[in-house]
């Protein structure tokens, strides 16, 4: 079979931070020139597929088993929540019944690999029990917490490429200094420049965030999000706050500088903003949050025969916010920002069902959930 996929993230529900992170870093991971001319026609890692069901029970559906079957990698997003799931296991199991043992990827984002403490074991159930009964087929998981996020990052990539993680490691060093001496370089030319037209504007940045109870999402490096003015960065860990930045040129006055914003669950904001003709400017961003934890959406299915149902009450927030199901099952709910959390608890009914109530259950779109038959 055409391998279209580069990698399959199999990973439990829960870990969906660390499974779009991954998917992420991945997808934008630009291959370097010697690698590059080795491998593939592309430049990036692309596609890496990314289940978003998180179905714990039955066999692999067609598309997602065409889409595993396709992929050239399978990386498993290892912690004691995937070790629960029987879906991750399934998917493990298909690849190594593949012969494609060699081509599994563990990144151990929580826990341990073959723990005594079974609330602390990481592994897949058929992970760990192949590589317990094949001791010569042991698999070395990547920790996050071992080496850090972004080594652990380039030790997956490493082993995709089949490129030695020295090599890669040297690399993004080698950027890392040379993004330094950039920025030196930056600040010398600034410094001059801030000389040659001898009074600057100092510039005072207010970020206002909306109302909400919403997390600020931080990168795996700690950053929450990236302010960028006139191309100076500046890493944020929390909002709703003043920042004095750097001053610029006299020539700026009267003119507009370049803001941008970024970071997780957030609209990125790119503007144009005004410089006044003074000795300081104060400027105001205000920031809006995303649609990533606004709609519930899904479809509610016979837990035996897989048929959709009709008027069942998909509920949330004690039953503030509800929706039925229509003819095919379907319910969807769109959450006002104050309300807005990343988990919810659950609740669906239907008659002739029995009651579904669950906590901690991920925000996301299409969402399926079976209802049992009442006995």
């Amino acid at each position: 079979m055409e391998r279209k996929n580069f990698a399959f993230i199999s990973y439990n529900h829960k870990d969906v931070k660390w499974a779009k992170w991954l998917q992420k870093n991945l997808e934008n991971y630009k291959l370097p020139t010697e690698i590059h001319n080795e491998f593939e026609d592309s430049r990036f890692i692309r596609p890496v597929f990314r289940d978003q069901t998180d179905l714990n029970t039955g066999v692999l559906g067609n598309v997602l088993r065409d889409n595993l079957e396709a992929s050239k990698y399978l990386i498993v997003l290892c912690s004691p929540n995937s070790a629960k799931s029987e879906w991750v296991s399934k998917e493990v199991q298909s690849f190594i019944e593949w012969g494609r043992l060699d081509c599994i990827i563990p990144l151990i984002v929580d826990g341990q690999p073959n723990c005594y403490n079974p609330d602390l074991e990481c592994f897949p159930r058929y992970l760990k029990e192949y590589t317990q009964n094949h001791p010569e087929a042991e698999l070395l998981g990547v920790s996050i917490a071992e080496v850090g996020p972004q080594k652990a990052f380039i030790r997956v990539v490493s082993k995709m490429l089949g490129v030695s993680f020295d090599t890669l490691w040297k690399r993004h060093e080698r950027a890392r200094r040379q993004k330094i001496i950039i920025n030196t370089t930056t600040t010398l030319v600034s410094a001059f420049l801030l000389y040659w037209f001898a009074i600057p504007v100092q510039l005072t940045m207010t970020l206002t965030d909306q109302e909400h109870q919403l997390p600020f999402g931080s990168s795996a490096d700690g950053v929450g999000g990236i302010l960028t003015v006139e191309g100076n960065e500046y890493q944020l860990t929390t909002l709703d706050t003043t920042i004095e930045l750097h001053s610029v040129a006299g020539f700026h006055r009267l003119g507009f500088i370049d803001v941008q914003f970024a970071a997780q669950y957030y609209d990125t904001l790119r503007e144009s903003m005004p410089v006044s003709a003074g000795l300081s400017t104060s400027l105001a961003l205000d920031l809006k949050r995303d649609d990533t934890f606004r709609f519930f959406t899904g479809q509610i299915t016979d837990a035996d025969t897989g048929e959709p149902i009709a008027n069942a009450t998909f509920s949330i927030d004690e039953g503030k916010y509800t929706s039925t199901t229509d003819a095919n099952g379907n319910y969807s709910i769109d959450i006002p920002l104050e309300d807005q959390r990343m988990e919810k608890t659950v609740v669906i009914t239907a008659d002739g069902y029995e009651t579904f109530e669950s906590e901690n259950e991920c925000v996301d779109v299409d969402t399926p959930y079976q209802l049992h038959r009442k006995q």
